[in-house]
């Protein structure tokens, strides 16, 4: 396949499919797909490392939402290359500091006598 012959793990037919599909040009050089799922990789391969490090800082073994929502804010790169487009499109990702535990049920029995 072309992305076994270009050492990639991201899908170069696929890539070319949809950029078939999308009406982006008319037409475009064989090597576009490969370029662009190279690119591709390395965005996301550069995500993930950063989410890995905050995860790992925060004791946690698996990467949560709020994990790549501060790996962003955290690369300048990265943070230049989204422009808050990841953060507007994935929802409201609750950050650890901003999370509350809720009141146990001693408490909420106390307070609702009192």
């Amino acid at each position: 396949s072309r992305s076994s012959r270009a050492g990639l793990l991201f899908p170069v037919s696929r890539v070319e499919r949809h950029l078939r599909r999308g009406h982006f040009a008319k037409r475009f050089a064989a090597n576009a797909p490969v370029y662009l799922a190279a690119v591709m990789q390395c965005v996301t391969h550069e995500l993930l490392d950063v989410a890995g490090e905050v995860a790992k800082k925060s004791n946690q073994r698996r990467i949560s939402p709020s994990h790549l929502k501060m790996a962003v804010q955290k690369s300048s790169a990265l943070k230049k290359l989204l422009q808050d487009s990841m953060l507007r499109h994935c929802g409201r990702a609750v950050l650890q500091s901003e999370r509350v535990a809720p009141l146990s049920r001693k408490k909420m029995s106390k307070k609702g006598k009192s």
